[in-house]
């Protein structure tokens, strides 16, 4: 049945990205997959993809949903030829881009919120995304194994976007109480457990705060550029692949 091959496309997912991107690829396949009926061993039919592809309004939804499917046809040895990725191609060009009108970020407000949180792994938890760029995503699937302690920073290993292995440093020189209380909390924190809460609640938590996780790495592109005035070192560790996205973060809406 259709539902077996998309949990095992799902589970593959799952051994190659974080657990966030994984649901939102299953999740863009499910909608392509919109009226088949296909198992392990019955044929896909390409037209009946490309026309719920060609569905698809926005730019950021329709990358999503076509990175998908070329990951099931890598995943399922599906050969794509020069002509249906030209006619993809096509569909992606006729998609446009969702614009959202964004509030005015105040630091110095989201700050002084973030300093009154009660729970101090969830205020860590902010405070690291703030001092290093980490998506949350990212943040939310960091062990103590994947964490590298010397006596003047920490070093966080990961799978980032795209799948590439990556990492963030926080140095004890710039965050002193930061850098402690995070040893602490890596030395007290034993196996694959996770250091810090999942996606879904710090998601939660900060819109009850008045603001978006998201919002903490736009502030640390501000804080960067603040620091060095190079727009090459931003873009180096927001581990962007293109500086017009740096400079999308660069003329964000923050106030510092």
């Amino acid at each position: 049945m259709i539902y077996d091959l998309l949990y095992a496309y799902r589970d593959h997912l799952l051994k190659t990205y974080q657990p966030a991107t994984a649901r939102t690829y299953y999740k863009r396949l499910c909608t392509l997959f919109e009226g088949q009926s296909l198992s392990m061993t019955s044929g896909l039919d390409i037209e009946k993809v490309l026309l719920n592809l060609g569905q698809i309004k926005y730019k950021n939804y329709f990358s999503q949903a076509k990175n998908a499917f070329l990951h099931f046809c890598e995943f399922q040895d599906i050969a794509l030829s020069p002509a249906l990725m030209e006619r993809i191609s096509k569909l992606e060009k006729g998609a446009r881009k969702k614009y959202r009108k964004l509030k005015p970020i105040h630091y110095s407000e989201i700050d002084r919120k973030i300093k009154h949180i009660r729970n101090k792994k969830l205020k860590l938890c902010y405070q690291v995304i703030v001092a290093t760029g980490l998506r949350v995503s990212e943040l939310a699937g960091i062990t103590p194994n994947d964490c590298i302690t010397a006596s003047d920073e920490i070093t966080f290993t990961f799978i980032g976007k795209g799948g590439k292995k990556e990492s963030a440093v926080l140095k004890a020189i710039e965050y002193p109480r930061l850098y402690q209380s995070l040893k602490e909390l890596i030395e007290s924190t034993f196996g694959e457990k996770k250091l810090f809460y999942s996606v879904p609640y710090l998601q939660k938590k900060a819109k009850e705060l008045g603001f978006k996780c998201h919002d903490l790495r736009r502030v640390y592109a501000k804080l960067e550029y603040k620091k060095s005035g190079s727009r090459e070192e931003v873009m180096k560790k927001l581990r962007h692949s293109s500086p017009k996205t740096t400079n999308i973060y660069l003329k964000s809406k923050v106030k510092i």
